[in-house]
């Protein structure tokens, strides 16, 4: 299991949600101008007096409804948290509802399906931008039969065909197109965050690196002042690293690393973190409740290493020291650092494989 800040989960899910906010309103942006161009269309004379409230408030009720599914969560449970082809069919729907009433100015309404198709560049494969194309071209035939049957004076269907052929080779050429322009972005968004994965990782262990501990721990602490629960910060450090560099070589010393680094990463919870410090050294950041809780997570740390068995080191037992600390009201990076290295000093003078804490906050010893 790997391990994460004290918050991760929550956070990713929170910037996701915000995320998809952030795309639905900009799809609710292009309703605005769309409203208008209604309203001046129907001033004109083109549309009836009535329509443009009536899609207004029929269209406005459904992107509330996606508003109120994001806010809520219960777009979590959906295969496509993000709807993004369920707003795109909306937005077809309400381009088609656009068509029927259109008349003469028909043909110059079909750009609107071409608009719809361009916000699949944010989420969409190929194969579901065809599929998207595909819908527009059946809802303007749609359109055109119902027009056919219901008003037969009021449409030219060999216009109106030619018009559909037309936009059916169109979204033919831009479908696979902004599929492409949509495989592109994901490529790019994956590669950035490997990137970022790289800049907070540790290239030997795959654990979180210095730099990225140091941003862990200032969240850290801005939670504590925020109210939330205090936390153990742990400095971990490999007992006679140098002996086993020394005696078995360097190449085995990187795989006592990588060891200690899963092993250890595993028994963590998901709300636990771990971060190589530098060297030999492993900091860890624990929720925990009290002193009783810290010793007892400390413990059960240091005797699984004491259990590793890494064939490596042949019968030579790894064991590692523990210096720790409780987060106290003012405290900084360095000061909680500086503490967790002071108590990792009275562990290695104690002799080694075990624990000390400083615990002043909670008036334990």
């Amino acid at each position: 299991m790997p391990s994460h800040s004290l918050a991760a989960q929550p956070d990713q899910v929170d910037a996701r949600q915000k995320l998809r906010l952030r795309r639905l309103l900009l799809s609710v942006a292009v309703y605005v101008p769309c409203g208008l161009m209604l309203a001046m269309v129907t001033w004109l004379g083109f549309l009836p007096p009535w329509f443009t409230p009536v899609w207004v408030v029929s269209f406005s009720c459904t992107n509330v409804f996606f508003f109120a599914l994001i806010k809520t969560g219960v777009n979590l449970r959906f295969k496509d948290p993000s709807m993004t082809m369920a707003q795109m069919a909306v937005a077809i729907g309400a381009v088609a509802f656009i068509l029927y009433y259109a008349g003469a100015i028909r043909g110059g309404l079909l750009i609107l399906l071409l608009v719809i198709l361009l916000f699949g560049v944010l989420q969409l494969t190929t194969a579901e931008l065809l599929a998207m194309g595909t819908l527009c071209s059946a809802a303007y035939a749609a359109v055109i039969v119902l027009l056919t049957i219901n008003q037969p004076a009021q449409i030219n269907p060999r216009v109106e065909w030619v018009q559909w052929a037309t936009l059916t080779a169109t979204l033919a050429v831009m479908s696979p197109l902004v599929g492409y322009m949509s495989t592109v972005r994901r490529r790019l968004s994956e590669s950035l965050r490997t990137i970022k994965d790289m800049a907070q990782r540790d290239a030997l262990t795959g654990i979180f690196n210095r730099h990225h501990m140091g941003e862990e721990i200032d969240k850290e602490i801005g939670r504590c002042e925020r109210g939330s629960p205090t936390f153990l910060a742990l400095i971990v450090d490999i007992d006679h690293f140098k002996q086993i560099n020394d005696t078995h070589g360097h190449l085995v010393g990187d795989q006592v690393l990588r060891t200690l680094a899963s092993s250890t990463r595993d028994i963590l919870r998901k709300a636990d973190y771990m971060a190589r410090y530098g060297g030999e050294e492993f900091v860890l950041i624990l929720a925990v409740g009290n002193a009783t809780e810290a010793w007892a997570a400390c413990e059960r740390i240091r005797a699984h290493v004491e259990q590793l068995h890494i064939p490596e080191l042949q019968s030579r037992r790894l064991t590692i020291s523990i210096g720790g600390t409780l987060f106290q009201p003012g405290d900084t990076q360095t000061s909680i650092l500086g503490r967790a290295d002071a108590a990792l000093y009275r562990a290695k003078n104690r002799g080694r494989n075990c624990v000390e804490l400083d615990l002043a906050a909670t008036g334990a010893a």
